[in-house]
């Protein structure tokens, strides 16, 4: 079997709205599986802990951590404008005193369920329904939020699907899709006030989103570089993510190629710039982010079952002093392709 038939990139993208939060494009990992449909399962995990201007230690798994009555559990109280939460882009202009506390933090998490059919050889549609499950820790008062996100849709186009020579391989795809506002972006606390926007499942805004993806192999190495744009609408109340993309590039090795078994470990790396957030068109202070992480990933393949894992820390971050620190990016995702055979659109050479 030839190398093109080995490594193909399963692009999918994720719908809800997290800034900071590998919001509009998720790298799936490498797949040998070629122009095949299939279903797959996804958990995200992103965390943000400790203030920088306060020289506090951030924790990958914050809410885990326990405190005495020590130095970590002071504060420090900041006059400032800035309120609500407080990661790279979480912050609101409101006005007041601010709390900075070492054990405050912000935990993104999402499942996801994906599915794609080719209808074609070279044609793909894809669709992501993503359970959304955040929890905060802002000046002693603990939220946490869960529900259905927005769905998001998406068709791809394979426009190049070859190999070169023996040695060499390249694919080219080019996609498109939309994020409908299915998610609730108004979820209220015990008081009865609405939590904070950038916690919510959903947005209230209808999103666009184009992408294209490369990847080229040669003999046991390979590389993959995929580019998302994101265009992000308003919703009812006038709050709109500013447009954004996101870059990822992977460096992959072909370590064990057996009939059933197949390994590729890689080192990632990840791009996000983002404008900011817009309340009423107005943008708010010290919004914008951009961040750019690091790590390493492995996809295992038994069979028709891929196992796709991937850990990132940052290694540049904006940072504004009011603002928590990201900490960490992880994901874990199990996928299981169809034997498909068959097209709902035959090809030249299927006729």
């Amino acid at each position: 079997m030839s190398f093109k038939n080995k490594i193909v990139v399963a692009i999918m993208l994720h719908s809800n709205y997290m800034l900071a939060c590998d919001f509009c494009g998720c790298y799936m990992g490498i797949t040998p599986y070629d122009n095949q449909s299939g279903m797959s399962v996804l958990y995200r995990y992103k965390s943000f802990s400790g203030y920088p201007d306060q020289g506090h230690k951030n924790y990958i798994f914050p809410s885990s951590r326990s405190y005495s009555s020590s130095s970590n559990n002071s504060f420090t109280s900041v006059n400032n404008s800035y309120s609500g939460y407080k990661h790279g882009t979480h912050t609101t202009v409101l006005g007041g005193d601010t709390m900075k506390f070492q054990r405050d933090y912000e935990i993104f998490t999402t499942a996801e369920l994906r599915a794609k059919y080719f209808i074609h050889k070279r044609i793909e549609l894809n669709g992501v329904v993503p359970f959304v499950m955040n929890s905060a820790r802002q000046n002693e008062v603990k939220q946490k939020i869960n529900g259905v996100g927005d769905i998001t849709l998406f068709a791809a186009y394979h426009l190049i699907s070859r190999i070169m020579t023996e040695k060499y391989q390249h694919r080219l795809i080019f996609g498109a899709g939309v994020k409908l506002p299915v998610g609730d972006y108004y979820q209220k606390d015990a008081d009865g006030n609405r939590i904070d926007f950038l916690l919510q499942p959903g947005t209230g805004s209808v999103d666009y989103l184009a992408y294209v993806n490369y990847i080229f192999g040669y003999k046991k190495f390979g590389f993959n570089l995929n580019s998302t744009y994101k265009i992000n609408g308003d919703n009812f109340y006038k709050e709109r993510i500013g447009n954004s993309s996101t870059n990822y590039l992977n460096i992959f090795y072909k370590f064990r190629q057996e009939k059933d078994l197949k390994l590729f470990p890689s080192i990632q790396t990840y791009y996000e710039h983002t404008e900011g957030l817009y309340v009423f068109d107005k943008l708010q202070k010290a919004t914008k982010m951009e961040v750019f992480n690091a790590g390493i990933g492995l996809d295992v393949f038994y069979k028709n079952i891929a196992l796709n894992m991937s850990f990132q820390l940052p290694v540049y971050e904006k940072r504004f002093e009011s603002n928590l620190q990201n900490t960490s990016k992880m994901m874990i995702g199990l996928t299981y392709n169809f034997n498909q055979k068959k097209y709902l659109i035959k090809s030249k050479t299927q006729e």
